[in-house]
């Protein structure tokens, strides 16, 4: 296994060679390979692995055929197939370590050589109690970008109870059988003893309890009771939250980003920003990941903690999460908004089997000339057409008005790209037997029906506010749901502020960012010198 010219750049080999530094057991890696099947994603395999051994000897490749006497035995019959430290721990990898799920690989790595996992104490002690065996099988792509959690909580329970837990990830567009077979065409999706536990990024917790349990769960077990104290509680790491979170640490605020799925919110999944200043183009994902490395470096923010409850008192808020109980002088929603659905006969029967609401989370496994629809007319839909067209989908944007509403930038984009566009044109059913095979489309100006052959369906027709915290503590509202603000960002309950997304107006990620600064700023004003005693002065 010697390559001639180095796999990677210069610069990524340092920054591997450093952060192999922390391995302190040796490591095998076993990687079986075929002369057929995905032959490009054996040869990145073995590429990568061999680059990886020659950077530190703590890690060892060997390399096996599929066809060879130690894949019979093992039962293994997908290529490629890694095997991390077998006989220590059971983590079985089905596709090449690529895209989001590279850095997971090299966690993975570390994780098996210290016996260190990203898993809390909490968790550690819950999985403590099983007594019984588990297999985790988690699919996944490489351009999901809630994926790569998954995937190292998946991996974390496999080295906290060696021998218990057995470990599956399945990357979908090399093992398209496998995620058919389990209706996984979207991800991630995570099913213990070939059940299905949740659809989505699950939290640690939930993960932890379906593990325990082998189901799907519904009810949470609270770790940490004890009560922490916190200037300020921020609800929501998107651009906003973590804005905040700078500019509130910088004023000497005591700060706790609560965030219950995975940071970077709506632009994490969005597949490339092109308006954002200092960026000419830049990945949604990577822009948010710069960013949440630049607030943690301020504030704590916590992934995957759900705030269940809220009660505001004469001293401040109670809020109860999924993890902890909280006492905090103010509280910042910046929750964002959710996408909207269609509400069509067959979107929800079909939603993770070609119905989608990321292009970035399971466009990948349309490659390849895969017919499917985008429904919608604004810059989401617009983007995600371009990204699917760019991943090689055959795509077709349907519109219910006469124009798009996107940029005429991404206009012109489509028209380059040759992507079709049916306007006038409405979404009116899916169908299909076990995923999505045709749609029903109809024409709004003569009524005509039509019928298209597809194998999926993107919506991207808009958002709802994440309005239910709000809601709960009795914070005005406008027609449409979003949160009402002054131009400092409060709302009408005193201490409770608001931005972002879940505000309403122009949804744009310097907006959040601006509306982030200017909350953290007025939080810190406020709590020094309360606005409204100074009114009354």
């Amino acid at each position: 296994m010697q390559n001639k010219k180095p796999f990677l750049t210069e610069e990524a080999r340092k920054h591997l060679r450093e952060d192999l530094l922390q391995m302190k057991d040796p490591v095998s890696l076993v990687l079986f390979t075929g002369a057929t099947a995905n032959k490009p994603f054996n040869e990145f395999s073995v590429k990568l692995l061999n680059e990886l051994a020659s950077l530190t000897d703590k890690i060892i490749v060997e390399q096996e055929d599929i066809e060879g006497p130690r894949a019979k035995e093992l039962g293994l019959s997908r290529t490629p197939t890694i095997l991390i430290a077998p006989g220590k721990y059971t983590i079985t990898l089905l596709g090449a370590p690529a895209g989001e799920e590279a850095r997971v690989f090299l966690m993975a790595i570390l994780m098996a050589s210290t016996g260190k996992t990203i898993l809390s104490s909490a968790s550690t002690d819950n999985l403590s109690a099983l007594a019984e065996a588990r297999t985790v099988r988690v699919f996944v792509s490489p351009t999901c970008p809630y994926c790569p959690q998954q995937t190292a909580l998946a991996i974390s329970a496999a080295i906290s109870r060696p021998g218990l837990i057995a470990v599956e990830i399945v990357e979908i567009y090399e093992n398209r059988d496998l995620a058919i077979e389990n209706d996984a065409l979207s991800v991630p999706q995570t099913f213990v003893n070939g059940r299905l536990v949740g659809a989505g990024l699950l939290p640690e917790e939930i993960f932890i309890e379906a593990v325990l349990t082998a189901a799907p769960v519904k009810i949470l077990r609270r770790g940490d009771t004890s009560r922490k104290e916190r200037d300020l509680l921020i609800i929501g790491a998107g651009p906003a939250g973590l804005t905040a979170a700078i500019y509130a640490e910088r004023s000497g605020l005591r700060t706790v980003v609560l965030e219950k799925a995975n940071i970077g919110g709506q632009v994490a999944i969005t597949p490339v920003v092109e308006n954002y200043p200092g960026f000419t183009t830049v990945g949604g994902k990577a822009l948010m990941d710069m960013m949440a490395l630049q607030a943690t470096a301020y504030a704590d923010i916590h992934e995957g903690e759900e705030v269940t409850g809220i009660k505001q008192d004469d001293k401040g808020f109670e809020v109860t999460t999924s993890r902890a109980e909280y006492t905090v002088k103010a509280v910042l929603i910046t929750s964002g908004a959710e996408s909207k659905k269609l509400g069509v006969k067959g979107e929800q029967e079909f939603q993770g089997k070609g119905v989608s609401y990321c292009a970035a989370c399971d466009g990948y496994f349309f490659k390849d000339k895969r017919k499917v629809l985008v429904v919608g007319g604004g810059n989401t839909a617009v983007t995600e057409a371009l990204y699917l067209a760019n991943l090689g989908a055959d795509v077709t944007i349907v519109h219910r008005r006469e124009e798009l509403r996107a940029e005429q930038f991404l206009q012109q984009e489509l028209q380059k790209n040759n992507i079709p566009v049916l306007l006038n044109t409405e979404l009116r059913s899916i169908s299909g037997d076990k995923r999505v095979s045709t749609v029903a489309l109809e024409n709004t100006k003569d009524r005509t029906m039509q019928e298209l052959t597809v194998e999926g369906v993107f919506i991207a027709v808009g958002y709802i506010p994440a309005n239910q915290l709000a809601v709960s503590l009795g914070a005005a509202l406008d027609e449409e749901g979003y949160i009402r603000v002054d131009s400092r960002q409060r709302t009408n309950i005193g201490h409770v502020y608001a931005a972002g997304d879940i505000t309403g107006g122009i949804k744009q990620i310097v907006t959040a960012v601006s509306q982030g600064a200017v909350a953290a700023t007025t939080i810190f004003e406020d709590l020094s010198n309360p606005y409204w005693k100074t009114a009354r002065s």
